[in-house]
């Protein structure tokens, strides 16, 4: 975690990007890059229509993590949070988005409610 004024934790994770350290690659001697990959929770809203094609999209066709050990603390993360399990969804459509370098987690959904007129309200 970091904690500090913004452009002052932005200059170090930028200074940090820039860092490269010895690294023997496939018995060759080379240099590789600090990766500094955040952690980041997003709450994405969408109309309940598009459910199947945005879930795929984010998802990637299922949203699990690639550790195991970590499907418990999204089933506390999620019991926290007050969501349910993502659901079964279909993966024939998808948007396109950038997606390089990036592991996408489903923690769970949650329906919206809907105004007195039955209006979804996103």
């Amino acid at each position: 975690m970091t904690r500090g004024i913004k452009p002052d934790v932005d200059r170090f994770i930028n200074d940090l990007m820039g860092k490269y350290l010895p690294f023997n690659y496939k018995g060759a001697p080379s240099l590789v890059q600090i990766a500094v990959r955040p952690l980041q929770l997003w709450e994405i809203v969408f109309p309940r229509e598009h459910k199947d094609v945005v879930l795929n999209t984010v998802l990637c066709g299922d949203g699990k993590t690639q550790y195991k050990k970590h499907k418990k603390w999204i089933t506390v993360l999620r019991k926290i949070l007050g969501i349910q399990k993502i659901p079964e969804f279909k993966t024939d459509a998808v948007l396109p988005v950038y997606r390089a370098n990036t592991e996408f987690i489903g923690v769970g959904i949650k329906e919206d409610y809907n105004f007195e007129d039955g209006t979804e309200a996103l």
